[in-house]
Parts: structure tokens; C-alpha cells; sequence
């Protein structure tokens, strides 16, 4: 049997001018609202790596600012599938128009919250209210 490894993730903590985070709804973390993100490819940078994901994703070009912390999703019974990610947490904010344009592909609904309204909502992934309660 094949040996295997993590994969690294990064998740985008997108602000935009108002200071407000972009939280999404996908299938694959039915019924929860979370951040955006995706794999780090090969010979990717983190910046990089959150700039092609955000622009995929949500149409957003966004610059990098950080990374909030990592995050460890180990078969995550709330993903669609088994699977153990190492996530990158990333703070970043919008370049340009801040307007989403979702993919309904992988994400299905894009919203801005105040964060301080984003780290009370009931919906909320785990992972993503401790991103937000340190982004705070």
C-alpha cells in the first residue's frame, strides 16, 4: 500500500474596503458557512496560492497579508469526503471591485458579514470561528 501524506490547503480570510469577511456555502461542507480555499500546487508560494484560489473561486483578485494560523482538518466529518488537509489560514483583502462572483462550482453562495457577526453565526465551521476569533 502507498504511503500517504496531508495535503496542504490554504484558506482565504478575504476582507473587503469595509473591513467585512467573505464567508461561502459549498457542497462540500454542506450546510456550514466557511472561508474559500484550496490546494497549494507544486512550486506555488502561499500568496500565490490564495490569489489563484480567491480569483478561481469568487472572482476576486485579492492581495495576501498573512497567515492567521494553521488549522488541521483530519477526516473532518463535516467535509463531503475522508480526507486529512493542513490548512494555511490566510488573511488577505481585495484589490478592485470586492463584488463576488461565485463559480457554482465548488462554491454555491458568497456573503460579507461583519466579523463580529461572522463569529456568532450558529453555521459556522469550527475551524473557521477560531480563524476569526484570532483575526479579531
Amino acid at each position: 500500500m502507498e504511503k500517504q501524506f496531508p495535503k496542504v490547503v490554504v484558506g482565504c480570510f478575504i476582507l473587503n474596503e469595509k473591513k467585512e469577511i467573505l464567508l461561502c456555502r459549498s457542497y462540500k461542507w454542506p450546510n456550514l458557512w466557511v472561508v474559500m480555499g484550496g490546494h497549494i500546487e507544486w512550486g506555488e508560494h502561499i500568496a500565490e496560492a490564495v490569489a489563484r484560489e480567491a480569483k478561481e473561486e469568487v472572482g476576486l483578485n485579492v492581495e495576501f497579508d498573512r497567515v492567521i494560523e494553521v488549522a488541521e482538518f483530519v477526516n473532518d466529518p463535516a467535509f463531503h469526503q475522508s480526507k486529512h488537509f493542513v490548512g494555511l489560514q490566510c488573511e488577505c483583502h481585495v484589490v478592485g471591485d470586492s463584488t463576488p462572483q461565485i463559480d457554482n462550482d465548488e462554491i454555491q453562495e458568497a456573503r460579507y458579514f461583519p466579523l463580529q457577526d461572522a463569529v456568532n453565526l450558529p453555521d459556522l465551521l469550527p475551524q473557521t470561528r477560531h480563524s476569526l476569533q484570532v483575526l479579531l
